[in-house]
């Protein structure tokens, strides 16, 4: 599994950086962020600096205002109704998304999707959308892999009736394309997802489409999603700010980035912590549990460990953001295994060190609140064992790396 950069607010720089570091990024670019003109200017850098791009159109929310995206020509609040009513809109959609897609030399073109509510109904309409676009992307995009955008929305993606998921994973399947760009709403906008049928369901779906030899891209991801190596998943997207590690309707004009504080992500412990409890664990001598493994990049966040006190460095958001994403990066590389048997066993020790991890800094004042992992241990866990008993034998004889 590789680690995408989901595009977000500030995020050109960091882009070109990483690209630089990793010898080369993948990126999924976001027109709510980036204006046509820039998106003609910054091509040209990511195209000089070994970053492959993708298109996302975010068609999640066709009724927004916000004032980037309704730059782009192929809006259009109306989305919706035309694509259900006229016979060739589709055409004309595709063929504009597909004039961005060339800018940026995309080598796969992302179908949107719209974000809908789940309801009896929902199955039959995504594939009567879906089908209609995939035709007309079919008839113009000629030197593309085409990915498919699946945008599930959370309450499906609870339903308790296992056959519903089976059902609509046998729809997806079907689906005339190379892969599917995944993008899953979380239950109430949570950063963390306390629950284990979302998570499994969602690890359900990915998995069923890689043995069904199609391309997952999962969007909106964060260290949660380390168990998708497990699902075999070609790979996740993430980034700085938590609008793009995980889904949300960003889209209206009035959601902007709010500044609140700057926290410190712990891989071991997959949790992140604020200043002020690193100042804790500072003051109560267990820094050295809050240190990234030697393995991991450090460069970063070498200055809260240099032997002051935390606060009193000039250790900020822009370096918190990018250890993140090379932390995250690394932990990717050593979940993703030869064999699923390897890849379930990685995710397990990560698990269990984590909640060793985590309650021995309690036990000494230092606590991540709103964002520990915690109570998302056992999630996970769950979700792992349901994959080995539902698609366990299927992923251990068709593995590929």
């Amino acid at each position: 599994m590789e680690l995408y950069l989901q595009f977000g607010h500030g995020m050109k720089q960091m882009t070109l950086e990483f690209a630089k570091k990793w010898d080369g990024a993948k990126v999924i670019l976001s027109p709510r962020d980036i204006n046509p003109d820039q998106l003609k200017k910054w091509s040209v850098d990511f195209k000089k600096n070994n970053v492959e791009c993708l298109f996302d159109p975010q068609c999640y929310f066709p009724k927004t205002n916000h004032k980037k995206l309704s730059q782009y020509d192929y809006w259009d609040n109306s989305f919706c109704t035309k694509l259900g009513s006229t016979n060739d809109y589709e055409t004309s959609l595709i063929e504009s998304i597909l004039e961005y897609n060339e800018i940026v030399d995309s080598k796969e073109f992302i179908i949107p999707s719209v974000m809908k509510k789940y309801d009896d109904e929902w199955a039959k309409n995504f594939t009567r959308e879906a089908e209609k676009l995939i035709r007309a992307t079919r008839s113009l995009v000629k030197e593309k892999r085409i990915l498919l955008t699946l945008a599930l929305p959370s309450v499906l993606l609870n339903n308790q009736v296992e056959d519903v998921i089976e059902s609509l994973i046998d729809i997806f399947i079907k689906f005339d394309v190379d892969g599917f760009y995944i993008v899953a709403e979380p239950p109430e906008e949570r950063y963390l997802v306390d629950s284990p049928l979302w998570l499994s369901n969602l690890m359900q779906i990915c998995a069923a489409l890689k043995l069904a030899e199609k391309k997952v891209i999962v969007g909106y991801s964060n260290h949660q999603m380390l168990c998708l190596t497990t699902a075999n998943v070609d790979a996740i997207a993430s980034g700085t700010y938590l609008n793009v590690r995980r889904f949300t309707n960003k889209f209206e004009e009035n959601n902007d980035i709010k500044r609140k504080t700057t926290w410190y992500y712990c891989p071991q412990a997959l949790s992140e912590y604020k200043g002020t409890f690193l100042d804790i664990a500072f003051s109560n001598g267990v820094m050295d549990a809050l240190k990234p493994e030697s393995n991991l990049c450090k460069e970063y966040i070498d200055i809260i460990f240099s032997g002051v006190l935390p606060s009193s460095t000039s250790f900020n958001e822009t370096m918190a953001f990018k250890h993140y994403i090379q932390a995250l990066k690394v932990q990717i590389e050593s979940c993703t295994r030869n064999s699923f048997d390897e890849a379930i066993a990685a995710n397990e020790i990560l698990l269990e060190a984590a909640e060793r991890r985590i309650e021995f800094l309690e036990k000494n004042g230092v606590f991540a609140q709103a964002r520990s992992f915690k109570d998302v241990v056992d999630v996970n866990r769950s979700a792992l064992q349901r994959l080995q008993k539902t698609r366990g034998f299927a992923l251990k004889y068709s593995w590929k790396v």
